[in-house]
């Protein structure tokens, strides 16, 4: 029973280790209103990036297209590669295509929401409760 315990406890930690230790990006798109610049940090497209699939994501990203026309379209979402834009995300890459087509794109990795985690604190929070439980586990097996 305290072996079943103890490795119950070791795995609910690995799985809140994992989850913790994942950014948190902003994930919209059009047709969203909400998604459009000026953008208001709405906290509910505020998404852990473990649970939307992208748990190795390491930055947050912006896009932006402008089509011929004038008309902007927008997508936030978590990133796994590419470069972090000069001022965290505040300096956009431009990137120019065809038939009259503009790009700009953003990625950040400094805070959550854009973007980086306390992944430092809280992985220390989560080998301090593993040592505990595995300190008591082994009180119990010396007690019996």
């Amino acid at each position: 029973m305290k072996y079943l315990i103890f490795y119950g406890s070791f795995v609910i930690l690995a799985f809140y280790a994992v989850s913790v230790l994942s950014i948190k990006c902003y994930v919209c798109k059009e047709p969203d209103r909400k998604c459009r610049d000026p953008f208001q940090n709405d906290t509910i497209f505020l998404k852990d990036c473990s649970t939307i699939g992208m748990g190795n994501a390491t930055m947050c990203r912006k896009y932006m297209w402008e089509i011929g026309d004038g008309t902007r379209y927008y997508m936030r979402g978590c990133a796994v590669r590419g470069r972090v834009s000069r001022k965290q995300g505040r300096d956009c890459i431009e990137r120019l295509g065809t038939w009259k087509t503009k790009m700009w794109y953003c990625q950040c990795d400094n805070k959550d929401g854009c973007n980086g985690s306390t992944n430092i604190r809280v992985s220390s929070l989560t080998i301090l409760l593993g040592i505990i439980s595995f300190s008591y586990s082994q009180s119990i097996q010396t007690i019996q």
